[in-house]
């Protein structure tokens, strides 16, 4: 069971487009995903996701992301299952299979959530829209962190398959967005709501959201994706230091 779950999550991931080859989401869809989160009143659990990856996981990995230990930020990355512990991992960003079904394709540290009957009426929603509209391979669903509102994010993709970084978009030197890939439903002063586009892609110097260390990949460790080679984050901080993305 445990080798045939890691399969399913290393094929889910490695089927999905790269988000340059993503129509845009039409407005009418995106007002019909915030609808759907104020019916069921679960805006502080789940948010959509733009469907898409950017790189090949290899075989006996699995995209995992966990918070950085030297910078206020997420790191997720093709990590070895040997590390992961089916009981402290959970699904992170979720996409519709062939079989209809939500299946995550990204996880994150921690034991899974507990889920109400409201929250599976509001999944099953989702899911009958997505499939009603052909939106499945566009749209997913996000398990939101509920550490409160979420600040609007950055995601820099770390060249040669080693993931992608997340952080505050407060705490870069990039300002150009390249592309919207999350939403969320937040509150305005006015009390008004709104589906809002919190998480991006930042444009760098060298290329749309990517990071490279000397104009290599990052990090030239050899062996392509198949490599059981675990890079530290300090190379990954240097790297967008070096690429002044950060201070």
């Amino acid at each position: 069971m445990y080798e045939s779950a890691l399969t399913v999550w290393r094929q889910s991931y490695n089927a999905l487009p790269d988000d340059r080859y993503q129509p845009n989401v039409a407005d009418a869809v995106l007002a019909d995903l915030k609808g759907l989160l104020e019916k069921y009143n679960v805006q502080e659990k789940f948010g959509y996701h733009l469907i898409h990856g950017h790189l090949q996981v290899a075989p006996g990995r699995v995209m995992l992301g966990r918070p950085m230990t030297q910078l206020d930020a997420c790191w997720t990355h093709p990590t070895s299952v040997k590390e992961v512990a089916l009981g402290d991992v959970h699904g992170h960003i979720f996409v519709l299979g062939g079989d209809g079904q939500f299946t995550p394709y990204e996880y994150r540290l921690g034991p899974p959530p507990q889920i109400t009957a409201n929250e599976t009426a509001f999944i099953s929603a989702v899911q009958s829209y997505l499939l009603e509209k052909n939106l499945a391979s566009l749209i997913g669903i996000q398990l939101l962190s509920g550490d409160g509102t979420p600040n609007d994010m950055q995601e820099f993709v770390l060249s040669d398959n080693h993931g992608t970084v997340m952080m505050d978009a407060k705490v870069t030197n990039v300002g150009k967005a390249y592309r919207v890939t999350g939403w969320t439903l937040v509150r305005n002063v006015d009390g008004s709501t709104e589906l809002k586009g919190n998480e991006q892609h930042a444009e760098t110097v060298k290329g749309p959201h990517k990071v490279f260390i000397d104009g290599k990949g990052l990090p030239d460790v050899g062996g392509g994706i198949d490599a059981e080679v675990d890079i530290d984050e300090e190379v990954v901080i240097n790297a967008l230091r070096r690429e002044e993305v950060i201070n």
